[in-house]
């Protein structure tokens, strides 16, 4: 028997905790990333909405709004994209790009014997630390 089917046959209930903190931290991560997005889009479109509405007030004759009109369908287009929430799951967000870097990454960390024995060291802990919460939170609710 390998190292690698001694560590298969050792995965207990507690390796879908130790998914879900993956998961997790993944998730908090691209979460940033699309936090970080989301505000330099604002921070790009605030200048540009000002300079589309005084270009409409100037030369838009009878449509004075069809340049802010525009910066509100690129707003749009953007917001749609980055995806900030998860709520589309259709293909032509930035989920689409992150997806492949994902599968990347967790193979990645996966193969290597040092985040492994880190990510093992941390899940131990974490759980001593759950169990202890517990023990203490069901010994307040007992009745004396």
């Amino acid at each position: 028997m390998t190292d690698q089917d001694d560590t298969e046959e050792r995965e207990d209930p507690s390796s879908t905790t130790d998914s879900s903190r993956l998961q997790l931290l993944w998730d908090v991560l691209v979460f940033q990333f699309k936090l970080a997005a989301d505000g330099l889009r604002d921070l790009l479109l605030s200048p540009i909405a000002l300079i589309s509405a005084v270009m409409g007030l100037i030369a838009g004759g009878d449509n004075p709004d069809r340049y802010f009109k525009q910066v509100l369908r690129l707003g749009r287009r953007s917001e749609y994209w980055i995806n900030l929430f998860g709520y589309r799951k259709h293909i032509g967000t930035s989920d689409d790009l992150i997806a492949p870097l994902k599968t990347k990454v967790f193979t990645e960390a996966r193969g290597n014997p040092w985040v492994n024995k880190v990510g093992s060291d941390l899940n131990r802990k974490l759980d001593s630390v759950n169990a202890s919460l517990a023990t203490r939170k069901k010994g307040r609710s007992d009745p004396d």
